[in-house]
């Protein structure tokens, strides 16, 4: 990460597409959290979330989060409609021990298939690129290949590994396509 270029983004202020807005976590969010995760289909799709997800458990997700910014550099934004400030998902980038940052999302089903996560990851990916965060890599359960779609369109490409990966929301592991984002 270049300093110089982390000092220039203000990762305080929301970052905004056409459509969505990505701002700073707030305990306010819980609620809508918890209703859209307190569903099999995005649970199980992530490695944190747990199922269910009531709105304690997705208050204490919350504030793991913003700790988490404040103290290793995470980097995570509630995903909201523009219009109505209406909280549709999260995205995030997480530092991971080897220095690659971890890209992750979930949306509420509602949500799906109107390219709101793709909208929302170049968003994210182009204020990291802006910030100098590299490398970044991702990985999607093998079962969820939107996903998969999602992370080509943003530029990451398979690195031919597939380890399981544990997800409290199936509380199990499954296959989980490993993938690097190309720079430039």
């Amino acid at each position: 990460m270049h300093a110089d270029a982390e000092e220039e983004l203000d990762w305080t202020r929301p970052l905004e597409t056409a459509r969505l807005q990505l701002r700073p976590l707030t305990l306010g969010d819980a609620g809508w959290i918890s209703a859209g995760t307190t569903n099999r289909k995005v649970t199980d799709m992530t490695g944190r979330i747990p199922y269910p997800n009531p709105p304690l458990g997705a208050e204490l997700y919350v504030l793991t989060c913003l700790a988490a910014e404040a103290n290793r550099g995470d980097r995570v934004r509630a995903i909201t409609l523009k219009g109505t400030g209406q909280g549709i998902g999260m995205i995030g980038l997480h530092p991971r021990k080897d220095g690659a940052f971890e890209f992750g999302y979930w949306l509420a089903e509602p949500f799906w298939g109107q390219g709101y996560a793709s909208e929302a990851a170049q968003c994210l990916l182009a204020a990291a690129d802006l910030a100098g965060i590299a490398p970044i890599v991702a990985g999607h359960y093998a079962d969820n290949p939107a996903s998969g779609r999602v992370l080509e369109k943003c530029g990451f490409v398979y690195t031919g590994e597939v380890p399981a990966a544990f997800s409290s929301g199936r509380m199990g592991s499954g296959p989980c396509p490993r993938m690097v984002r190309k720079a430039g």
